[in-house]
């Protein structure tokens, strides 16, 4: 028996033009998220969605990326511009679809936990209802992307990070829950990277050319360089709150996950050492969901 979800009303919505904006947005989203403060959060459980506070300050970079395509000097200076469309482009459908996909499963999760598990193996975007297609077939790259992506179906690893967040739940904060906590991350990382990102925009050619170019460039044109801030500053040149990206192909999957696995290690130390300091950084994220 198929498993329908009843909403009581519908949610109007205004998709924003411009793309660091939406990242902003995002980033905010997925530190509400973490934070328990999406409608039926359970705050005493904050910290089961560990994903989510890592990907609130990836957000954040993106959105430093796109602000340095829009506004960099470089911009200008003629032949350089295609690269920075492009730039903003891939990054730009990248971040959108990210979220399109795994913000309905945590939203799923927190709302309709006794469905989850019957739910999550039909959510295909194939079998959505006519008038819902209909309104999804208006969001950018939408032709593009769900292909990619397999219409948004579950990965295992997707499957396996829901499964360790469960047990997550059901521990008291200590050495065990912290364990499955970074378990928990990895798995949603890999259905982030692999699953989703890397069909979505690493395997464009184009886009692996551009990467190969600003490799080239970095240090040279003020290029920015691939990092993590665990800040809301785009790079604060503290090496406890920063992670650079020195070797490998970002476009290669294998590559990226050793730079992902590194940024989750510092993430997860410095949510040991210093909670405090990280959870008052992704409250501040939190509130760029409601910027103007």
């Amino acid at each position: 028996m198929k498993t329908r979800i009843e909403f009581k009303s519908t949610a109007r919505y205004e998709l924003i033009k411009n793309f660091s904006t939406r990242a902003e947005r995002i980033a905010g989203n997925y530190a509400r998220i973490y934070l328990e403060l999406e409608r039926n959060g359970k705050p005493e459980l904050k910290g089961r969605f560990y994903w989510t506070g890592l990907a609130a300050f990836a957000s954040k970079q993106v959105m430093c990326a796109l602000d340095y395509a829009s506004n960099s000097k470089w911009r200008w200076t003629g032949a350089a511009a295609p690269f920075f469309d492009i730039t903003m482009m891939h990054l730009g459908k990248g971040n959108f679809w990210l979220f399109q996909d795994i913000f309905v499963w945590h939203w799923l999760y927190i709302n309709h936990p006794e469905e989850f598990d019957s739910a999550v193996s039909e959510r295909n975007w194939n079998s959505y209802i006519c008038d819902f297609k209909e309104t999804f077939k208006e969001l950018p790259w939408h032709d593009d992307a769900l292909p990619k992506i397999d219409y948004l179906a579950k990965t295992d690893p997707l499957t396996e990070g829901f499964d360790l967040m469960r047990k997550v739940e059901r521990l008291q904060d200590g050495k065990a829950r912290r364990t499955l906590q970074l378990k928990s991350l990895i798995e949603i990382a890999k259905h982030e990277q692999i699953k989703i990102l890397q069909p979505l925009i690493y395997e464009s050619w184009d886009f692996r050319l551009l990467l190969d170019g600003q490799a080239k460039m970095e240090g040279k044109l003020g290029v920015p360089r691939r990092l993590a801030a665990f800040s809301t500053q785009c790079e604060t040149g503290d090496p406890e709150l920063d992670v650079v990206m020195t070797e490998g192909d970002l476009y290669d999957p294998l590559d990226r996950m050793i730079f992902i696995t590194e940024i989750a290690e510092k993430y997860h130390d410095l949510m040991i050492s210093d909670k405090k300091l990280m959870e008052g950084i992704i409250l501040t994220i939190s509130s760029w969901c409601d910027n103007a």
